[in-house]
């Protein structure tokens, strides 16, 4: 069963996309997905089927991202329209909800949406003896990266009342065509013509199976790498990419090398509070010492221009085979108690699921730890090369 939802939002219009919205295009294209993005969340007791309709007609009318059609390589923003959410009634109980929606969850994932026709956001919800319990809400990484889904799911969840701050996507690609836009493009593409110069990518070869994961779980890293930090005086983004550059080399035998890092470019103008997708790979390029303190000083100076051009018009930039780096943290620091000492990480491998660059580092806060995900190209990086890697990694710090 599905319930309509009809909305009347402001603001409407076709457009070029923007260019974080480009990005993600040539991400699903490179990855042959569609990059869904959200999960399942518990419902609050006493909720009922309007408050959760309410709840998504503020989200369609507070964002353009989600009113949004993607047609002939447009986005076209529509003021006014039907959203539905579906929902799905549980005979059963308990952890049989949980896995009721997260049956759910895979579904909507499994299938990718007609983004030229629906409203790019999927929503159910999982009802049992009539009382909503669960909400599944699942959208592609073009509706807005993962710093926007925060503010998004904050602002809703607190109902602001008053209009979003800064720009919208409609806004976003008007700045950018204009000159303002077309200066920070013209940056951007001089920094990376005159750093990826030379520049050696990593070749592919055959190999089977082709794409894999791996996981550093570490205890030790996540209570060490606040005390590097400190100690080079610079935040632990930087050290982590400095040993991450480090341990390249190391493993390749490489003494210049390039990094694309994502950033957030929430650090601009009438940016840091946009519901829409903004990241986009920057390209730092280091000759590594050998020294960790001095690379992490010479990434230090290397991350700022990288971060400063990583806003650009990506249908203009040439694609690099290089690794890249996403530090995916909101909180950046893990705290241990005096009685217990961190352990050591732990190494496991998996399947990737699809394609991936050749080397794909991102880091993400877990309760105790901090956890390194590589996903890699075995015809780049072999499985023992990414596990040297991560250790080296760990180490450094």
């Amino acid at each position: 069963m599905f319930i309509e939802v009809p909305f009347a939002g402001v603001g409407s219009g076709r457009a070029e996309l923007t260019w974080g919205q480009r990005a993600m295009v040539q991400a699903m294209a490179r990855e042959d997905s569609w990059l869904p993005m959200g999960g399942c969340r518990a419902l609050p007791p006493g909720t009922t089927l309007s408050e959760v309709a309410a709840s998504l007609r503020y989200t369609m009318e507070r964002w353009q991202s989600f009113r949004t059609l993607f047609r002939g390589g447009m986005q076209e923003v529509v003021a006014s329209g039907v959203a539905r959410f579906e929902v799905v009634v549980s005979l059963a109980s308990g952890s049989g909800v949980s896995a009721l929606a997260a049956s759910v969850e895979a579904r909507y994932r499994a299938a990718a949406p007609d983004l030229a026709s629906d409203w790019p956001m999927r929503m159910a919800v999982v009802c049992r003896d009539g009382v909503p319990v669960e909400m599944v809400a699942v959208m592609p990484h073009l509706v807005t990266d993962g710093l926007g889904a925060a503010i998004m799911v904050d602002e809703s969840t607190r109902r602001v009342p008053t209009p979003p701050v800064g720009l919208q996507p409609l806004d976003i690609a008007a700045w950018q065509q204009g000159p303002q836009g077309v200066r920070q493009h013209a940056g951007a593409r001089r920094h990376f013509a005159r750093h990826a110069d030379g520049l050696e990518g990593f070749a592919s070869v055959v190999a089977s199976p082709r794409y894999r994961k791996c996981l550093l779980e570490s205890p030790s890293l996540a209570a060490r790498l606040p005390v590097a930090a400190a100690r080079f005086g610079t935040d632990e983004s930087t050290v982590l990419l400095a040993a991450y550059f480090v341990a390249l080399s190391r493993i390749s035998g490489r003494s210049r090398l390039g990094v694309r890092q994502v950033v957030s470019n929430r650090f601009r103008g009438g940016l840091s509070d946009v519901v829409s997708p903004l990241t986009q790979l920057g390209l730092c390029v280091v000759d590594v010492p050998s020294s960790f303190p001095e690379a992490v000083a010479a990434v230090a100076r290397a991350a700022l221009p990288a971060r400063k051009y990583a806003y650009y018009d990506p249908l203009d930039i040439p694609l690099l085979a290089t690794p890249c780096f996403n530090d995916r943290r909101t909180v950046s620091t893990t705290s241990f108690g005096a009685e217990r000492a961190p352990g050591p990480g732990v190494l496991t491998f998996s399947a990737q699921a699809g394609p991936t660059e050749p080397l794909f580092l991102h880091v993400d806060a877990v309760p105790d730890g901090l956890r390194l995900i590589f996903d890699f190209d075995t015809g780049c990086f072999s499985a023992d090369s990414v596990a040297l890697l991560a250790g080296l990694i760990e180490e450094l710090v």
